[in-house]
């Protein structure tokens, strides 16, 4: 299982892959990539049963072997996966299906577990297939290596492999299952998910440095193609390490910024008996719509009283617009999406996906308006924050797009917040 806050952005997999079957309401999809690994394991198994009867087996023989060990082999990392998916499912999570690809195996969660224990039951649950699995087939192995020792070395095989994922897989190295084991751990002893975190990403630090140093060390030794993987393998954990970390920078930040402290004024304020007319000032779309990036707040008397869009102008023909007043079109102020000056980004954001036009009217505390927060707002708050000022350029054009500046992907870090998380920010 690949730890939804680390790799969340794995889900694209789903994107290029293709489902192939619904098991008991899971969808399971297979990816390109996972053909190449197929193949691969068809092709060794095959060698392998040809050296095991040297050279005496038909072609079509081996490659039958070849096939049958490999479909066990992806057999074993389905029914992992279906562990893990399972027992979500028993926590009451939701799964979204199940990707088969060439690293494994995803089991794809709609969120994380609110709970250290359910948490930790789901994160071990794969491992402990694989590693039963592994058991099951070294013992029949054992028992056909007398009888048919065709049979006997496919077991074997399919089996060895299974005790590599299993153990593998328990590494306490997030996104490994023996990283979210760990975290869960810390989490349950503490009582805080944060800590648990950052407990799994020093002990993926520690390990991707001693794989790097193993990998130094062989090619010194005169092993290349060790030195190799393992110089990739290390560099692979601690850049998975490192993305958590700014994960967890970003969610400290969404969690101690509040609204006020990071939204502009977006809107204009005009009284509510001016005629229409007024409103072909603000007219700064090129397409011709009348608000592009501002609202038209009403007033009357030094009373908020509505708001107007940008259908006024469309509707009434110009010979009316010195006729028909502005009160005339008014909409209620509060039927605009808002929230409250005190509330933490981490929440503004989950509520800003939910708008049509993606931005927030900020109110004070006594309920009137104070400015506006939308996307771009947010996202330049957090990377001041983390130590970058965006040139105006860029902030142009997210602004146009509506979108976060340089790609963030903001809501998804802020969906796996809760207020347990931000409550232990505050302690």
């Amino acid at each position: 299982m690949i730890e939804i806050d680390v790799l969340r952005a794995w889900r694209n997999l789903s994107l290029g892959s293709w489902e192939v079957m619904k098991i008991r309401g899971i969808p399971l999809r297979i990816h390109p990539s996972w053909f190449l690994v197929f193949l691969y394991f068809t092709l060794s198994a095959r060698d392998q049963f040809e050296t095991l009867l040297d050279g005496q087996a038909s072609i079509w023989n081996g490659w039958a072997i070849g096939a049958v060990t490999s479909s066990l082999l992806f057999l074993s990392v389905l029914l992992h996966e279906l562990a893990h998916s399972y027992v979500a499912i028993g926590e009451g999570l939701k799964v979204r299906d199940i990707t088969l690809f060439f690293l494994g195996g995803m089991a794809n969660l709609e969120k994380e577990c609110p709970t250290s224990k359910g948490s930790l039951k789901i994160a071990i649950s794969g491992p402990v297939v694989s590693l039963l699995l592994a058991f099951l087939m070294i013992l029949l192995s054992n028992n056909l290596s007398a009888s048919n020792f065709i049979l006997s070395n496919l077991f074997k095989q399919v089996g060895s492999l299974n005790l590599l994922i299993g153990l593998f897989n328990l590494l306490p190295i997030i996104p490994l299952d023996g990283g979210v084991i760990l975290k869960s751990l810390i989490w349950y002893f503490t009582g805080s998910k944060r800590a648990g975190i950052k407990v799994a990403i020093a002990s993926a630090r520690l390990i991707s440095f001693l794989a790097v140093f193993i990998g130094i060390l062989s090619l010194f030794m005169g092993n290349l193609y060790v030195a190799i993987c393992f110089s990739i393998i290390g560099l692979f954990i601690f850049s998975s390490s490192k993305s958590q970390s700014q994960i967890i920078q970003i969610q400290k930040i969404l969690s101690e910024l509040a609204v006020n402290q990071v939204c502009s004024r977006s809107y204009r304020v005009l009284e509510d008996d001016l005629p229409v007319k007024v409103l072909s000032k603000y007219n700064l779309s090129e397409k011709g719509n009348v608000f592009n990036e501002e609202w038209i707040l009403l007033c009357r008397e030094g009373r908020w009283v509505g708001y107007v869009n940008e259908k006024i102008l469309k509707n009434i023909s110009v010979q009316n617009w010195d006729k028909k007043f502005l009160y005339e079109f008014s909409f209620p102020i509060n039927e605009l999406p808002s929230i409250g000056e005190k509330e933490f980004l981490w929440k503004a954001i989950k509520k800003i996906e939910k708008t049509k036009d993606g931005r927030l009217l900020v109110l004070s505390v006594s309920g009137l308006p104070l400015g506006t927060l939308d996307k771009v707002d947010i996202g330049k708050a957090v990377l001041k924050k983390i130590g970058l000022n965006l040139p105006d350029q860029l902030i142009r054009i997210a602004r146009k797009e509506n979108s976060y500046p340089l790609g963030l992907n903001l809501y998804n870090i802020a969906h796996l917040m809760d207020s347990s998380d931000t409550e232990e920010d505050q302690e």
